[in-house]
């Protein structure tokens, strides 16, 4: 009998939601403050976590070649949500959106795929945990949304191999709003690849690990 697995929808939106409630509270103890969470975000983020739980019904790994474009997708969804119209409106950021995410010499999806192939035995939490650095330092893989596609990437690749995706709480925000801006404002270097990345990918690949909750994933028998 074949295993998959299956996010748990709602437990990941009351999450959110208990985040979007206390973010004043929250945004006071973070090193840079950000905007407040908007209705609009949790939506389309809750768009993305439906999508990416297709993908995991249907065992398809987002850092595989073939499935590329639905890292896109995510992104698409974490800006636009599934709403046609809003769709037509941004056509073009849409088009211009996929030809960094696809070309882009210092931060492309092609890069991120190989090296995940390349380090395939590495753990889940340690792909999870380099992919997400090095489409959030500088330059980035997409013009918006990476911190959002990031963090459904990274539930991708860990819910793929049965562990728990990324999803944020009130508990774990701080530990997570702080690295990832960190990491945000760090440019991609020969030295900053040779030690500051591979540093800050070691923390979070621990704070990852930490925060990991079970509840977010539920096993499905086929």
């Amino acid at each position: 009998m074949s295993k998959r697995y299956q996010l748990r929808l709602d437990l990941i939106e009351a999450s959110l939601r208990e985040v979007q409630a206390n973010f004043e509270r929250i945004n006071g103890t973070l090193r840079m403050r950000r905007e407040p969470i908007a209705d609009v975000i949790i939506e389309n983020l809750l768009a993305g976590y439906a999508y990416l739980n297709e993908l995991l019904l249907n065992k398809i790994n987002l850092v595989r070649e073939e499935n590329k474009h639905h890292v896109l997708e995510l992104n698409q969804r974490v800006l636009c949500g599934t709403d046609e119209m809003v769709r037509f409106e941004f056509a073009n950021h849409m088009r211009q959106t996929a030809i960094r995410f696809y070309n882009q010499s210092d931060c492309n999806i092609s890069r991120i795929v190989q090296w995940n192939r390349k380090h395939k035995s590495d753990s889940a939490w340690e792909r999870a945990a380099r992919t997400y650095t090095y489409m959030l330092s500088r330059p980035q893989l997409f013009f918006e949304g990476n911190h959002r596609t990031g963090a459904l990437l990274m539930s991708g690749i860990l819910a793929h191999e049965g562990l728990p995706p990324f999803v944020l709480t009130i508990e774990n925000a701080n530990a997570y709003f702080d690295p990832s801006t960190l990491a945000k404002l760090t440019e991609k270097s020969f030295f900053t690849k040779l030690y500051k990345l591979p540093a800050i990918t070691k923390n979070f690949t621990k704070f990852l690990k930490k925060q990991a909750d079970k509840r977010f994933l539920e096993t499905v028998k086929i």
